[in-house]
């Protein structure tokens, strides 16, 4: 799991629904499937969770991105480095294969206390925002299962 050090879990019961989140990614699995590639619990690029065998395939799809001189197709964007991370794992990233749908919670568990910042340009945030108990971003999306917390 990426947590950055302004990103605390929300107390015990951020820890609590994160193992119900890392018990419903184990659902399913076998030494020769993942049903589930990842989990998402935070926002920006703390709260990720990524199954051990993607991580070199993350590696170099982010060394892609961030190479000047890298062989991008000419339709694909540069995005900051937690945006590429989050589309890997709901599987829109035109870099990374597609795969089943992504966990996460029905609201954050993972405290953002630098609200305020954002790594988009010109994108600034309230102190409210993205707290503990804000509704994940992504709720609502078909690319998604949530666990309800």
């Amino acid at each position: 799991m990426l947590l950055e050090d302004d990103f605390p879990l929300c107390s015990v019961r951020g820890r609590d629904n994160l193992a119900r989140v890392m018990q419903e990614l184990e659902r399913g699995r076998t030494p020769d499937y993942i049903e589930r590639r990842g989990a998402f619990v935070g926002t920006g690029g703390s709260g990720l969770i990524f199954h051990r065998s993607l991580l070199s395939i993350v590696s170099t799809v982010l060394k892609l991105y961030a190479t000047t001189q890298s062989a991008l197709p000419v339709d694909v964007l540069r995005r900051p480095a937690d945006l590429i991370m989050q589309d890997c794992l709901l599987g829109t990233d035109p870099l990374f294969s597609p795969g089943e749908n992504l966990v996460i919670t029905s609201r954050l568990i993972i405290d953002h206390i630098g609200a305020v910042s954002s790594t988009t340009p010109g994108r600034l945030y309230g102190q409210d925002q993205w707290r503990c108990g804000w509704r994940h971003p992504f709720h609502g999306r078909d690319e998604v299962d949530v666990v309800v917390v």
